[in-house]
């Protein structure tokens, strides 16, 4: 299972999905669905922009547990 911890680095960091959302390109809508655990497909254009937006590694954003 693959877990996004886009909700992790948003309080880690003190940002919003709105602020994300103007500095990155992304749709709120989408941010917070993927917050939300909502989305099972995330683009690598998103991850990307999220991973340069924290300023992380993909590893950061992207956690894999076995099942």
């Amino acid at each position: 299972m693959i877990k996004i911890k886009l909700y992790e680095l948003m309080g880690e960091n003190d940002v919003t999905a709105k602020e994300i959302a103007k500095a990155t390109g992304l749709s709120t809508t989408t941010l917070t669905n993927i917050k939300r655990k909502r989305y099972t497909n995330v683009e690598l254009d998103t991850i990307d922009k999220l991973c340069n937006f924290f300023d992380c590694k993909i590893e950061d954003l992207l956690e894999f547990k076995k099942n």
